[in-house]
């Protein structure tokens, strides 16, 4: 279930939790924006209860949002107006965070999840050390050099080996990074049980579009269910969304063909759609022979999908975003790099060059990304996001 359920067709144009101007919904019996109206399902349908160390009276508004689960919460309920009899409770555990499963262990089934979350003071995301802007328009060429140097991102041996001094649970985040690399992980592992066609092997628009639909919807929930979502603007979750899609459908498909020990079954190239072949042709030879020869396991696909999802959407958005970006990598880059030393016999050296090859990937990422617009603008697909469906 989406957080959009419960939406009707009218609605103020301020969310009523935490008074963002903005277009809204009415998500659960209340008007909010989209990130409120996660923000409130995920707590609901995870049982969890946040306390407050103030006087339950922390500042409600779009930027101060994030300091204050248990005031946010609170504001869902007795200034939206929220019901949580309206959200759908989960049915499938491999998309519960493993610190819940981890206090249901320790409290029962059915326990709730108390999480003392506020902030030290006052601290909004624009207080964090902040990254310098970079163009709206860029190339492939320029993502190179800007995208992973503007956001510390460089995939030198250095700076990937610095990750191991860093804490191991992201307090902008909420969650562990061993938590956040598993969280992508599953998402990998449950888009490859929907056992979904591969984009690679579509003949035709309308098959595409079919495809598509269904991957829209898987990563509508992987994106709204992502630690950092909730903190973010609508704005930015309705960009960041747009990734999530793209990565879901195209990113899934290319490394599905990058491993597969059999690629004559993605040889046919017949369809009704001469560019749509070619299209797809040309990702598997430049994209899919990139993926091919890093031989990608499933720990390192989900770990450059989200370097992907994030940083394809730092250069039009915000600096919460930017900054949310900069967290991600960080913490999923620990996460890998502590996934190498517990499980393989790689030394320092052998992680920061692997790291390092796998942070490139972004560019001729980026590239196919470009080239996908480029392709859904001449065959006269319009991408619309559910969030405008809503």
């Amino acid at each position: 279930m989406s957080a959009t359920s419960g939406s009707t067709s009218s609605s103020p144009s301020m969310c009523l939790v935490c008074g963002l101007s903005c277009r809204t919904h009415f998500h659960f019996g209340g008007a909010s924006c989209t990130a409120c109206a996660s923000f409130f399902r995920r707590t609901v349908s995870l049982n969890i209860r946040y306390v407050c160390k103030r006087e339950h009276d922390c500042i409600s508004s779009p930027e101060l949002r994030s300091i204050c689960r248990a005031c946010r919460y609170e504001c869902c309920i007795n200034k939206a107006g929220m019901n949580r009899d309206l959200v759908q409770q989960r049915r499938n555990d491999k998309r519960t965070p493993k610190y819940v499963l981890n206090s249901r262990n320790a409290s029962g089934a059915d326990g709730e999840i108390v999480r003392d979350y506020t902030t030290n003071s006052y601290t909004t995301l624009h207080e964090f050390p902040q990254v310098p802007e970079t163009s709206n328009s860029m190339d492939s060429s320029e993502l190179s050099q800007a995208e992973t140097d503007s956001m510390g991102l460089s995939p030198s041996p250095s700076s990937v080996i610095s990750s191991e001094d860093s804490d191991e649970f992201s307090k902008i985040l909420d969650v562990s990074h061993a938590a956040l690399l598993n969280y992508y992980v599953k998402q990998v592992e449950l888009s490859a049980e929907e056992n979904l066609k591969n984009i690679l092997l579509v003949k035709s628009i309308d098959e595409l579009l079919e495809v598509c639909s269904i991957q829209n919807e898987l990563a509508l929930e992987a994106c709204t269910m992502c630690p950092g979502a909730d903190i973010l603007e609508q704005d930015d979750v309705e960009v960041l969304l747009k990734y999530f899609q793209f990565a879901n459908t195209w990113m899934d498909s290319v490394w599905k063909y990058s491993v597969s020990s059999d690629k004559t079954m993605f040889e046919d190239n017949s369809g009704n759609n001469e560019s749509l072949s070619e299209f797809i042709q040309q990702i598997k030879q430049t994209l899919g022979s990139s993926m091919t020869h890093l031989n990608l396991n499933v720990h390192e696909f989900a770990a450059l999908k989200s370097f992907c999802i994030w940083k394809l959407g730092v250069h039009d958005t915000t600096i919460s975003i930017r900054i949310v970006a900069q967290e991600q990598y960080e913490a999923v880059t620990s996460a890998l790099r502590k996934y190498y030393e517990n499980s393989t016999a790689m030394n320092d050296s052998d992680i920061a060059t692997r790291i390092a090859e796998i942070t490139l990937q972004i560019v001729p990422i980026f590239t196919t990304y470009q080239e996908m617009v480029q392709f859904y603008h001449q065959a006269g697909i319009t991408t619309v996001t559910f969030f405008e469906m809503c």
